[in-house]
């Protein structure tokens, strides 16, 4: 009787722990939804892609406008991650990307806004910045980050960027502006020149020398 009673007891235990696996998942999934809402990428912790093309990127263009200011913005992916990956496998090729992360938080300035857009591709805005500027910027990240490495598994990894520069000119007073229209051509042209560069063996930098759209 009571070893009858002792089954009942563990087929109850294991039900009950299938059930809060369960109810962790849909916690997890849950939250996963509310962070995409709230314009935050769940690996990285960064602003996504929502909150840079709805609002960030919209606010900073409107204020360019208003102030004369150029606004630039360079895309940078970490090279060869696909091979880290299968090295290392997702959990190292996670961790490689948010060792890049804490790289660019280390080398972004406090009026830089530093944005996950997705995989392994981020975008750093520079406000009140030209092309010069921003080409600058992308080149130094392209020195610092070849000179150092990092580390997972007890490995040290070495990692190159590729680097696509944009830079707006303001657009001129009076002048009747579709900001979802920049904002789009925007990231267009900072995906094409991410891909130019990565289509040339990556730790290239790309950039687009039209600042007029």
């Amino acid at each position: 009787m009571a070893s009858s009673a002792s089954s009942q007891d563990l087929n109850e235990l294991q039900a009950e722990i299938v059930r809060l696996k369960a109810e962790n998942e849909k916690l997890k999934a849950s939250n996963r939804r509310w962070m995409r809402i709230a314009g935050t990428d769940t690996l990285t912790g960064l602003r996504n892609k929502v909150f840079f093309s709805t609002a960030l990127l919209p606010q900073v263009i409107n204020k360019a406008n208003a102030d004369g200011e150029f606004t630039g913005c360079i895309m940078v992916a970490p090279d060869g991650l696909g091979e880290i990956n299968e090295k290392y496998g997702r959990t190292g090729g996670d961790h490689i990307v948010k060792e890049v992360v804490d790289f660019l938080k280390g080398n972004v300035d406090a009026d830089e806004h530093l944005v996950h857009i997705d995989g392994a591709n981020f975008v750093i805005l520079l406000t009140d910045t030209d092309l010069k500027d921003a080409r600058r910027k992308g080149l130094l990240l392209k020195a610092k980050i070849s000179n150092r490495t990092f580390e997972f598994d007890s490995s040290s990894i070495s990692l190159t960027l590729s680097v696509g520069v944009v830079a707006r000119t303001p657009s001129p007073e009076g002048t009747k502006v579709d900001i979802k229209e920049v904002v789009e051509e925007f990231l267009r042209r900072l995906e094409a020149m991410l891909d130019q560069a990565k289509q040339q063996g990556g730790d290239k930098m790309a950039e687009d020398e039209d600042t007029q759209f």
